[in-house]
């Protein structure tokens, strides 16, 4: 080839880089009033959409990009400016999540906060609650009035997703995150040992119930999760709460101050709920605050809805004898105990799992029924679970813990009470024998007395309770749940 031949395909060459490089120009020039944003090491695509006000779908969708998760250092993109309407597919309903607002909702899917309203008969914009299902089209319903019952929380769509393993996760609980079975995410990954995960490992969830939010988490938080989403009266809820670097973790509920047990360096923390007997049915706020090492404090605040427990009533009739054991102050008394007793908190925990039954009995009489006395009122509940067997039938620990507890009491008769760590302690009651005493260690299983019939009792029989955080909850609940 002739030196001029060569300069010719030089200059072609160079004019055709000339062309590409101006198309490359002109297909990046930002929309009027927009700009053009180069990443930098350690962006993330949300975070650049969060710096802007935007939403990261939004700056996928002008940018061309399949992959949020994947942006290049020195990537240029384009920055619509403020007067940017992006063209949306609305779906039919949104899943509320933990930092979304009414507004924040709307903004992300091009809704006015009236038509929201309007669309779910809302009472108030302020009172959505985590796990709500919102309308976001269709026909506004012709008697819009608000309401003051929030509408049932439905379940939201499943798909396959794609799960990162952080730090002190285990299979077992990213199976409840997702509501899905366990088994199914091993069969899916191909895992043979479920406890053989490790942080940063990218996990197939097939058939997962998933939300994305529209809101951003404060930054010292990295994830949120609670378990269930709609807390029922009488029973127990699970906040965990990851944070971006090690903090110290506040939450409130029910307008009082809920024990955190933190973790895996002060990066997981863990709180359980308890929703008292009685509590009213409707939505609720919890405040979860998030300081690091330096003293940035960040809260965030959202809304649960709490439901009936619907225990039904009962009624009980005692003998002549027992009847003084009814006796207001008594009553008082015995609970004040109690309570004062079950509210304070250890550090270690000593459950490993659901509890296990504390008699090789069946149960006659479950948690939470309202009870009227000798023809009196519906004014006491049943704190725990009855279980019926014949006198002398062993009563053994539902779980390990230290026994804090050893006496006759009033109307619990002969008692034994467990801690088992985190504030959560179990309650034998009615024994006849006792073989624990105040300060033993006992095993799961182990029999630590048999049942009765002494203090305020019909009959032989075994009371059982679970007193979380000084309050009495459902026992057959951590029967058949694993906590931690």
């Amino acid at each position: 080839m002739s030196l001029h031949t060569k300069l010719s395909a030089l200059a072609r060459t160079a004019l055709c880089i000339i062309v590409l490089s101006a198309a490359l120009v002109v297909a990046q020039q930002p929309p009027a009033g927009g700009t053009i944003h180069v990443v930098q090491r350690g962006e993330t695509l949300f975070r650049i959409a969060q710096s802007y006000g935007l939403t990261t779908e939004v700056l996928a969708r002008v940018n061309g990009i399949l992959n949020p998760s994947n942006i290049l250092v020195g990537q240029r993109l384009i920055i619509p400016g403020p007067d940017f309407i992006p063209e949306v597919d609305t779906p039919e309903t949104y899943v509320v999540q933990f930092a979304d607002t009414l507004a924040s909702i709307g903004a992300a899917f091009g809704v006015n906060v009236e038509t929201l309203v309007a669309l779910n008969s809302l009472a108030n914009p302020d009172s959505i609650y985590v796990g709500q299902v919102l309308r976001l089209n269709g026909e506004i319903p012709q008697d819009s009035a608000p309401v003051e019952e929030a509408p049932d929380a439905q379940e939201p769509p499943r798909e396959q997703v794609i799960h990162r393993v952080q730090r002190g996760e285990t299979l077992f609980r990213i199976a409840q995150r997702y509501d899905v079975n366990m088994s199914a995410i091993q069969e899916a990954n191909d895992i043979q040992d479920a406890s053989r995960i490790f942080a940063g490992q990218d996990l197939i969830i097939p058939d997962a119930r998933t939300a994305s939010a529209v809101s951003a988490l404060p930054d010292g938080i990295a994830t949120i999760d609670l378990t269930p989403l709609v807390l029922t009266e009488g029973k127990s809820g699970r906040l965990l709460v990851t944070s971006a670097a090690a903090a110290t973790v506040n939450v409130t509920f029910l307008n009082r101050v809920i024990p955190v047990s933190s973790s895996d360096g002060g990066t997981t923390h863990r709180a359980f709920l308890p929703v008292a007997l009685g509590t009213a049915p409707g939505i609720y706020d919890i405040s979860v605050s998030v300081a690091d090492v330096t003293g940035r404090s960040e809260v965030l605040r959202f809304n649960v809805q709490v439901t009936s427990g619907g225990y039904g009533r009962q009624y009980i009739t005692l003998p002549s004898s027992k009847v003084p054991l009814l006796t207001q102050g008594v009553e008082d008394n015995e609970r004040g105990l109690l309570e004062t007793l079950t509210s304070r908190y250890t550090p270690d925990l000593y459950i490993g799992g659901p509890m296990g039954l504390p008699a090789a009995a069946s149960m006659f009489s479950a948690f939470g029924a309202a009870r009227a006395y000798n023809g009196g009122g519906f004014d006491r509940y049943h704190t725990g679970a009855d279980f019926a067997g014949a006198p002398g039938t062993p009563v053994i620990a539902a779980a390990a813990g230290r026994v804090v507890l050893a006496d006759t009491l009033n109307i619990r008769g002969v008692s034994v009470v467990i801690d088992h760590g985190w504030g959560v302690y179990t309650a034998y009651a009615h024994m006849n024998d006792r073989y624990a005493n105040l300060g033993d260690f006992v095993q799961a299983g182990q029999a630590i007395g048999t049942i009765g019939s002494t203090g305020r009792a019909t009959g032989a029989h075994l009371h059982w309770e679970v007193w979380l955080h000084g309050t009495p909850v459902d026992p057959m609940q951590w029967a058949a749940e694993a906590f931690p």
